[in-house]
């Protein structure tokens, strides 16, 4: 089931903070994952984050402009394709986007969505 995936609650936390009145959820299929939007005060971020691979999760920030969400939108999907192929080390040692990743920690020793849900809140702003 779905809740046996490795970042189910990290998806739950997203889709409920997820401006479904602006964008619709997205989906990519390889690997499968989502892109959320989430309104902050003075920024939209765009969250990729995949349901079952030990990616970091990708948050972009841009300026409260539709437009500019519409071709930061279509660029990130260019970029996830170039992560598909070149790898994620291509694209982060390339990027200067505003541009952060947030690193799941699967150690027993934390709670790594606590600790994960943290440091997204922290930079949602």
């Amino acid at each position: 089931t779905i809740s046996n995936t490795k970042h189910y609650k990290h998806l739950r936390f997203l889709s409920s903070k997820h401006s479904h009145d602006i964008m619709k959820l997205r989906f990519v299929h390889k690997p499968f994952s989502f892109i959320f939007l989430i309104q902050g005060d003075r920024n939209f971020h765009i969250v990729w984050e995949t349901l079952d691979t030990e990616e970091a999760t990708y948050v972009w920030h841009i300026t409260k402009d539709i437009n500019v969400l519409k071709m930061t939108l279509r660029k990130i999907e260019d970029i996830i394709n170039v992560i598909k192929v070149q790898g994620k080390t291509a694209y982060i040692s390339s990027t200067d986007d505003a541009f952060r990743r947030i690193y799941h920690d699967y150690s027993d020793l934390v709670d790594g969505f606590v600790k994960w849900k943290g440091e997204l809140e922290n930079i949602l702003t």
